[in-house]
């Protein structure tokens, strides 16, 4: 059985030093690059500009083409976001085995890309839609799922319904154990997100550096809390090859490793 206070020591070591600062750049590639994108014309207050442009000073705009450029923006989330989710989790497992290089980010779109990109996005089309229907229910799944990207990142080549299997099989039992770790977080998410309303009077100068102390907070908490749900991985993982459920080819390990 796994502890809390144990993941959580062990996520300190592995990012100790000058490899916090390698996965906190790591971070800000994940959040900004698709940010930077979709903030061509999403971004901030100039949203309703751009929509006003788009509906008034071209002529032949109309709702048609509004909706294909907001399609759009959603591929580009869907092919960047969510192969640098994969990314992301693929630097803090080999980041815990000494491997800290910040291009382990871009992993997610080497290999079989293709299937990076579809086994995400069907299965948080899967948890969304369970949210839909019920918020407990998209809690539940969302944690039943989330080996997914961390699976991806071991062996890209897994199928869909293969990768999801696995999170299943890995999670069962767990997910009690698993969303109470994820609530051990709130605290330290809720302290820049504090001191940000805080700084916030209102103003656009004040409005814009809140928003950058509470990206800045944020960022330096995730690869606090990634590396733990990355040992949490680790872990789970172990004990699913440990115990047949998996075989360590499958996940692009070897048997020697885990014996």
């Amino acid at each position: 059985m796994w502890s809390r206070d144990v993941l959580k020591t062990n996520a300190k070591k592995a990012i100790g030093g000058k490899r916090f600062w390698t996965g906190f750049l790591v971070i800000v590639v994940v959040t900004l690059l698709p940010t930077l994108l979709d903030g061509l014309f999403w971004a901030g207050n100039y949203s309703e500009k751009i929509i006003y442009y788009f509906a008034y000073q071209i002529p032949f705009a109309d709702t048609g083409m509004f909706c294909m450029l907001s399609l759009a923006i959603v591929l580009v989330g869907i092919l960047i976001s969510l192969p640098l989710e994969v990314g992301r989790s693929a630097y803090f497992i080999r980041n815990r085995f000494g491997e800290s290089r910040l291009s382990n980010v871009f992993l997610g779109f080497q290999g079989n890309y293709g299937n990076v990109v579809k086994t995400t996005f069907v299965t948080n089309l899967i948890i969304g839609l369970w949210t839909l229907l019920l918020v407990v229910p998209g809690i539940i799944k969302r944690i039943q799922y989330s080996m997914v990207p961390y699976l991806l990142s071991d062996n890209p080549n897994l199928s869909s319904s293969r990768a999801r299997q696995i999170s299943r099989l890995m999670t069962t039992g767990e997910k009690g154990a698993i969303f109470v770790l994820q609530l051990s977080f709130i605290g330290w998410f809720l302290i820049p997100v504090l001191a940000a309303n805080l700084l916030d009077n209102g103003a656009f100068e004040m409005g814009v550096i809140s928003q950058v102390v509470s990206f800045l907070g944020l960022t330096l908490i995730y690869p606090y809390y990634y590396a733990t749900y990355s040992e949490l991985y680790i872990f789970l993982r172990d004990r699913a090859i440990q115990t047949g459920m998996v075989e360590p080819e499958e996940l692009g390990l070897s048997l020697a490793a885990h014996e």
